[in-house]
């Protein structure tokens, strides 16, 4: 006893001291120094007051115990496990995806955009989260709040509320339809190697990528790098298409090709190369260029895309809005709209030419036609003369290639404006011509991952089932309980 309150006094006597002297000298070293005695004897004295109510061995003990509690809860705080216990699986990523993220050697960073306390934010951050615990050393993400943090947001570009920015390196992909498996493609597309080569021709007055200007393609380009692609400019009439090039791009030709352009464009598309052409309807004909297309089953006509419903949305009747897309790869789970400035139909042959596959993919409303003797005063159809909506201003066909199991793709637009920089970024404008050229690049890395949903179990019992549950839950079981009851009350009765 006598030690105890010897103990608690030095504690005492070592804090009036800390405090005292620390506060005269204005030394704060001696005033730690004290107040660590101090915090040190009343520990102490507190464990000794413990040990004489407890006993040792049962203070030793219920130390032992606490210890094992404290490294347990540690150890699943810091090494946790998640199950999903869920049929569908409905928490956990997809085997591909994992696999993606096991084999990442390199940084990727995401940066979403959501509003603090918001269902965006909450499925956001549930789902990066399970991505940062399959790779923690190379995946990073934040989420940022953009009317709180618009410094943040300003060095991102157009961004909008439940995007997000993927980068790795000085590469990066914005994802507007944030699901598991876009951002997993964007993964894939950005960390994959380069030399996907993507060539825009030159020559027949078409939007050149180094036009800044709004007749420029410049956005375009940029983005193709972003996404990984080498992207430069080629003339057919120089030469034949180098073996490395993916896919070729015709952004708006005014004039028609040559002949021996014709003939490199066809055999580079034939050897499996890939080629998207986006082709105005203009004044003069392109017999060569259209004679090569109608090889493969594909006409123009060379009218004005005519939409009334573009009235709607406040822009020019000349400008048809699209909305309807026909099942493909390249509009697999594509929801927004998109508008093509003075456009013409595209339209395939039925039926295709042998060894050509093909869909139109994108088609304007049924209050749309084709105009041939547009009058701009009264807009109106002439049956007979113009064909009437929907009308398909794109179109997607695979051609036998002059090697076996090699095929090449063509992709062919009505119009070229909407990839200029004055477009670009409008709606889905943007992200319909990256999705036609990731396909004619053959990214077949690419994966698909079907959304996971809860499904209801439901269990369909019969009249006989029922009354059986319910005798056994409402009148079987209550009186077995009663009987246990009434047994131990009488045992005791009789003792």
């Amino acid at each position: 006893m006598k030690r105890t309150n010897l103990i608690i006094w030095i504690a005492i006597l070592a804090l009036l001291v800390a405090i005292n002297l620390g506060y005269l000298l204005g030394n704060n070293i001696i005033f730690m120094v004290g107040i660590a005695i101090a915090g040190i004897g009343f520990v102490a004295y507190a464990l000794v007051k413990i040990v004489d109510a407890m006993g040792i061995n049962l203070f030793i003990s219920v130390v032992l115990g606490l210890a094992i509690i404290g490294v347990a809860t540690y150890g699943l705080a810091k090494f946790h496990k998640r199950f999903d216990l869920t049929r569908e699986k409905v928490f956990s990523l997809a085997p591909q995806t994992v696999k993606v993220l096991k084999n990442l050697t390199t940084r990727v960073e995401v940066v979403g955009f959501a509003e603090e306390k918001s269902q965006a934010r909450t499925r956001m951050e549930e789902l990066l989260s399970l991505y940062r615990e399959e790779n923690p050393k190379f995946f990073y993400y934040e989420i940022i709040d953009p009317y709180k943090s618009p410094e943040a947001v300003s060095k991102y570009g157009k961004v909008a509320l439940g995007s997000v920015v993927v980068k790795v390196g000085k590469r990066k992909d914005i994802i507007d339809d944030f699901t598991e498996e876009n951002l997993t493609n964007s993964i894939i597309k950005l960390t994959s190697k380069g030399g996907k080569k993507v060539y825009f021709v030159k020559g027949h007055g078409e939007a050149s990528m180094e036009v800044f200007g709004k007749e420029g393609i410049s956005t375009a380009s940029s983005r193709l790098k972003d996404l990984g692609y080498d992207v430069g400019v080629i003339s057919l009439a120089e030469g034949d298409v180098p073996e490395d090039v993916r896919v070729l791009v015709v952004p708006g030709p005014k004039t028609d090709f040559l002949q021996v352009e014709v003939k490199r464009l066809d055999r580079f598309i034939r050897r499996g190369g890939s080629a998207i052409l986006m082709i105005d309807p203009e004044q003069k004909k392109r017999k060569n260029l259209y004679g090569l297309l109608r090889k493969y089953g594909i006409s123009l006509k060379d009218g004005f895309v005519v939409d009334m419903v573009s009235r709607i949305f406040g822009v020019n009747p000349l400008v048809p809005v699209v909305t309807n897309y026909k099942w493909h790869d390249i509009t697999r789970n594509f929801r927004l709209m998109t508008f093509y400035p003075i456009a013409q139909g595209v339209f395939l042959a039925d039926p295709l030419p042998e060894g050509v596959s093909g869909v139109e993919i994108a088609e304007t409303s049924d209050k749309s036609w084709e105009d041939f003797n547009y009058n701009s005063k009264v807009a109106r159809f002439d049956p007979g003369v113009d064909i009437a909506g929907p009308i398909p201003l794109a179109v997607a066909v695979e051609i036998k290639g002059l090697e076996k199991d090699k095929k090449g793709r063509l992709v062919v637009f009505g119009d070229s404006d909407f990839i200029t920089n004055a477009y670009f970024e409008q709606q889905g404008n943007g992200n319909l011509f990256e999705n036609a050229v990731n396909w004619c690049g053959k990214q077949e890395n690419l994966i698909a991952i079907s959304p996971r949903n809860f499904k209801s179990s439901t269990l369909v019992l019969t009249a006989a089932q029922q009354r059986f549950i319910g005798f056994l839950s409402i009148i079987l079981l209550p009186e077995i309980f009663l009987l246990i009851g009434l047994w131990i009350w009488i045992r005791r009765r009789w003792q």
